[in-house]
């Protein structure tokens, strides 16, 4: 009776060990989707961050022939 008990309870210590796996497991695959919408919406930031000084320092060079062609 007593080993019964023990086989059991090893059963259900593995049961349970199997379904703590496969929760880390799904955990780690939503920590990586997440590191990669991070990765990519950084990537989106740093793009358009760029794209707007290249903007500013083209109005910029704008501006300056502007000014030299009203003789300032």
């Amino acid at each position: 009776m007593e080993m019964e008990g023990r086989l059991r309870k090893k059963q259900l210590q593995g049961s349970s060990e199997e379904g703590s796996e496969k929760k880390v497991t799904e955990g780690r695959e939503r920590t990586e989707k997440a590191v990669e919408d991070i990765n990519a919406s950084a990537d989106a930031f740093i793009k358009n961050f760029r794209n707007q000084l290249l903007i500013q320092r083209l109005q910029s060079i704008e501006n300056y022939h502007q000014m030299l062609n009203r003789g300032l």
